[in-house]
């Protein structure tokens, strides 16, 4: 499509490359540069995480047509833009972005990349105004300003981290300050080249091979399974161009980006000038003031050069061009010129002076145009490189093509040796392919397959299209770092060991709690927790019932809890305040853990089922559990006693003993004999109940001897007081 505003997420849902190796899913998704050249944009989303990868225009479009599918995804949920180079197609998308959408993350570029940057865009946003037609600016000198305090810099081999997003840059050739990007999110890693050259030019060294090797590796497709050739060759072809076309009368014109490719040219044509005096009347004109504007940035960045670059400079300015001029104005200027050489920009002759000067000049055969830079499809470079008749200029007339045109590639794109070469180094198990035409990609992919099976090597090589999305599992592995004192006798197969798992960006690290202040940003705290219970019961039957329970309970003496009683280390039980209505209450107070909280919800469930015992059980329990000690064996039969009649009172409401003893009880109109367990009771049914309850209450308080639970067995229950 045209219209960066077609895509959808349906689109993308509908249009999913899956490849199933298990594990957590990383998605890839160009929202441009799929299956095309141009608008330069890839969405990375894993572990909740999300890399955009370059942000550029569409050259053959204008307007919002020129855009990435920014539609297809929500930019406020975007972490990061990393951009690879300062060439439109790479980055002219950030001011709209920062200014027009919901993005509030942050954007990383190399220190030449925003310095060019800024001038660059300078001039789009100016040449737009100039060419303003009924189509809205993509972006003001306001949103230009607004995404330079937005951008932040990084050098190459800087380690960043983003929350968790770790960013490393590395050289990538192609034009100064070009980057490479190598993005870890939990041990998944994804390299994007951008647009990369491995083979150093006059002015550059060529892109650093990481030092680790990546799990997907995100490649520009431009030459598909083109090869460049020498640059001895193709600087011969050149030269011998030029000097064919000045030699018949003519004039030579180089369209081309104001940096980059445009100085290599230049270096080229000075050192064939210096040695070739016959040419040295011709003029070399330069057509671009932020070409002259920019110099300063090479000679700023000179330590991002290549070594004869930066060896030079010990000696002179080697951008202190002696053979060419800098030509300012229009074409006009150059109507009265005989042969000679002009570099003007832009490189896809889609408007500008190279376009002017190519209006002027293709009529005549004995002028030439040569195409050094990749020819984007839908532009005026592609087009007349299929040997045409006419062109239509801007003005929508035809006019016939005379003027020879040559493509001499002095693209700092990589070719297929390149490329395979890189890859081979890089080995990885997924490679997907952007920033090339279809047919391109689809020769370089069946070339990339057929180099792995014959080297025995297993690479899925993806080419999706623009909103399509590619998805990898990756089968991630779980490992912790043990520091601090935990570390201090290294760990040995199957021992264990105790700490606190902390998880941070995706990284575990096991640390001892002393350990945390240390090594972590973490601090401990403790929790002291206070609760108020109604409790009716003196403390001292409370904590009878809890020492049934627990060992160690002892009456605090000392301090502001004196008084209380200390259940282990943790929790204290004391007298609580009196309710409005003027009941009585207990306070626990405890210090929050595992086992300090157990023992409070054990304490908590004795109290509420003390509060709902019948009257005298407690009392009765602890005169039982006293004479136990003394081993008085009648002063336990009472108790016993004293026990079963406050059981069955609960049950059955008033019960009255009817001898001194208490050993046959008055209950409902019936009596119940507590040695015998006999029920004397004129109804039935309530005879049943009241047999039952008497002998599980007694299976309850009295011990339980063998024969006993013979009897018991054998439906004989066991006396009371046995």
């Amino acid at each position: 499509g045209e219209a960066g505003g077609l895509g959808s997420r349906t689109a993308m849902a509908a249009k999913r490359q899956a490849v199933e190796v298990g594990g957590d899913t990383l998605e890839l998704t160009p929202l441009g540069a799929g299956c095309e050249v141009g608008r330069s944009c890839v969405l990375l989303e894993f572990k909740g995480k999300r890399v955009l990868f370059d942000c550029g225009v569409h050259p053959a479009y204008s307007s919002t047509a020129s855009l990435p599918f920014f539609d297809a995804i929500d930019l406020s949920e975007v972490d990061v833009i990393l951009v690879t180079h300062f060439h439109l197609d790479h980055c002219a998308a950030v001011p709209y972005v920062v200014g027009h959408t919901t993005f509030k993350g942050r954007i990383f570029m190399t220190h030449p990349t925003k310095a060019v940057f800024n001038m660059l865009l300078s001039d789009f946003v100016r040449l737009n105004k100039q060419n303003a037609t009924d189509e809205r600016e993509l972006f003001s000198e306001a949103d230009l300003a607004a995404s330079m305090e937005r951008i932040e810099v990084v050098d190459y081999n800087q380690e960043l981290d983003v929350d968790g997003i770790k960013i490393t840059p590395y050289r990538a050739g192609h034009v100064l300050g070009a980057a490479m990007f190598m993005v870890d999110i939990a041990n998944a890693r994804v390299l994007y080249t951008g647009d990369y050259s491995r083979h150093p030019d006059r002015h550059l060294p060529g892109a650093d091979l990481p030092p680790v090797s990546p799990d997907v590796v995100i490649v520009e497709s431009t030459y598909g399974v083109g090869t460049h050739g020498s640059r001895q060759e193709r600087e011969k072809r050149f030269t011998d161009r030029v000097a064919t076309i000045l030699k018949r009368g003519g004039r030579v014109l180089l369209p081309v980006v104001a940096l980059g490719r445009a100085q290599e040219l230049l270096l080229v044509l000075e050192d064939f000038w210096e040695t070739h005096p016959e040419f040295q009347k011709v003029p070399i004109y330069q057509a671009s003031a932020l070409a002259r504007r920019s110099m300063t940035v090479f000679q700023t960045y000179i330590n991002m050069l290549n070594e004869d670059m930066r060896a030079a400079f010990e000696v002179s300015n080697p951008f202190n061009l002696k053979w060419t001029k800098h030509l300012s104005g229009s074409a006009a200027h150059l109507e009265e010129t005989g042969p000679c050489v002009v570099l003007a920009t832009p490189s896809m002759l889609q408007s500008g002076l190279s376009r002017d000067l190519f209006e002027a000049w293709c009529e005549d055969s004995k002028n030439g145009v040569i195409i050094a830079d990749f020819a984007v499809q839908g532009t005026l470079a592609k087009e007349i490189l299929s040997d045409p008749k006419h062109i239509t200029t801007r003005a929508g007339v035809q006019i016939p093509l005379r003027m020879s045109v040559d493509p001499i590639s002095f693209s700092a794109h990589a070719d297929y040796p390149q490329t395979q070469g890189f890859l081979d180094a890089l080995a990885p198990p997924h490679v997907m392919l952007v920033h090339g035409e279809a047919s391109e990609m689809a020769r370089l992919k069946r070339a990339l397959d057929a180099k792995a099976t014959r080297d025995g090597k297993t690479m899925s090589v993806h080419t999706p299209a623009n909103c399509d999305t590619v998805e990898v599992e990756f089968r991630g592995r779980k490992e912790a770092r043990v520091v601090g004192s935990l570390a201090a006798d290294p760990p040995h197969a199957g021992a264990h060991l105790q700490g606190m798992l902390v998880l941070k960006d995706f990284e575990y690290t096991l640390i001892s709690q002393e350990d945390l202040r240390a090594h972590t940003k973490l601090r401990t705290m403790a929790v002291k927790q206070r609760q108020t219970v109604p409790c009716a019961r003196p403390l001292g039957d409370v904590r009878f019932q809890l020492e049934q329970f627990f060992d160690g309970i002892h009456a605090v003496t000392e301090g502001a809890e004196a008084g209380a009683l200390a259940i282990g280390e943790h929790v204290t039980l004391a007298p609580g305040p009196s309710d409005g209505g003027g009941g009585a209450s207990v306070q626990l107070e405890w210090e929050t853990g595992p086992v300090s909280d157990m023992v409070v919800d054990t304490v908590l469930a004795l109290i509420l089922q003390m509060e709902q015992e019948p009257a005298g059980l407690a009392e009765a329990e602890r005169a039982h559990t006293e004479a136990a000690q003394r081993n008085d064996a009648p002063a336990q039969a009472q108790a016993r006693a004293d026990i079963f009649r406050a059981l069955l009172q609960a049950q059955f409401g008033a019960v009255t003993a009817v001898d001194p003893e208490g050993l046959v009880l008055a209950v409902q109109g019936a009596r119940v004999h507590t040695r015998t367990l006999d029920v004397d009771c004129a109804d039935p049914a309530l005879a049943q109940r009241l047999s039952t309850a008497a002998r599980r209450i007694a299976l309850a308080i009295a011990p339980l001897p063998v024969q006993a639970a013979a009897n018991l067995q054998a439906d004989e229950p066991p006396h009371p007081a046995a």
